[in-house]
């Protein structure tokens, strides 16, 4: 026998369900809020799980930002401060290297959000280059502003294109790599919970290229090498840079799919080596590290 809902119970059952709708969605909507406010921002779009209806409590929020071309550069650089302020992100951004270009620049940030820490995926592109990028991913329309369908001037769209380009070529400090190797660590955690092995050994791989840039950034600052090549011959030259090489083949001898402890083994063992090689980065960063250690720790407590 079929059972119907009378009209009076609806709000009922739509407050309910509010309350208990996935928290991505509430911050999903904060980020909204917040964005659409802002004149330079013409388009909100949402991607991955989300998007699709699949996501669970570890999931992404994956929020595509079309901003008009002649802004772009300032939003990005008072991104940060608009993360930290209106939503207490834990760390600065982690420029993501992972994703792929869709004509833009992609930004991590671990959100604090009821006890855990959600991760957010903004990838910021210039509104003349949202019609592309929609075609490419397919993602939903959340918002779109007035004048979203103005284009901007040849010149404006070819200058925006150097400023992305010069900021994807900017060189990356011990600072950034920290925040680097926590935002890995994070993904790499939640990768390990959802037993997806393949993604967890590319994120190890990650965070031991990390370990590597540490060191080499911080003894070799102007070397003309990059990646593994001829690291043995810049870094081992002094005592400290030995020492760091020998705990790089520890990193580099663990097993390619680590267990949670032995990914925070990973982690703690950069935190390790840049108090010793760039006590500066470490001091910078002591309370994002310490508040990210907290985090983790409860995440733990509650497995």
């Amino acid at each position: 026998m079929s059972t119907s809902v009378s009209p009076r119970e609806l709000p009922a059952i739509e407050e309910l369900a509010y309350a208990h709708r996935p928290v991505q969605l509430a911050v999903l909507g904060d980020l909204v809020h917040a964005l659409s406010a802002t004149t330079a921002v013409t388009h909100l779009l949402v991607r991955g799980s989300l998007a699709t209806g699949t996501a669970d409590r570890l999931s992404d929020v994956d929020l595509v930002v079309a901003v008009r071309d002649g802004q772009l550069p300032a939003l990005m650089d008072s991104l940060d401060a608009l993360l930290s302020t209106t939503f207490g992100a834990l760390l600065p951004g982690w420029r993501d290297t992972i994703v792929g270009d869709m004509g833009g620049a992609g930004y991590v940030y671990l959100l604090p959000r009821d006890g855990h820490l959600l991760q957010l995926d903004l990838y910021l592109c210039p509104t003349s280059a949202v019609g592309t990028l929609r075609r490419r991913i397919g993602p939903r329309l959340l918002w779109q502003g007035p004048g979203a369908e103005d284009t901007p001037d040849v010149g404006t769209q070819a200058r925006t294109a150097q400023e992305l380009a010069r900021a994807a070529q900017a060189p990356t400090d011990c600072g950034a790599l920290l925040v680097q190797a926590m935002v890995l660590h994070a993904m790499l955690r939640k990768r390990l919970v959802r037993g997806q092995q393949y993604i967890a050994y590319g994120l190890l791989h990650d965070l031991n290229a990390t370990c590597r840039d540490v060191i080499r950034t911080a003894l070799v600052p102007h070397s003309r090498h990059h990646g593994w090549y001829h690291l043995p011959d810049e870094v081992g030259r002094t005592a400290t840079g030995k020492e760091c090489l020998r705990e790089l083949a520890q990193a580099l001898t663990s097993p390619p799919v680590p267990t949670i402890a032995q990914a925070d083994e990973a982690l703690e063992r950069i935190v390790r080596l840049a108090r010793r090689i760039a006590p500066h980065a470490v001091d910078s960063l002591t309370d994002e590290i310490t508040a990210y250690r907290a985090y983790q720790q409860h995440e733990k407590g509650l497995a």
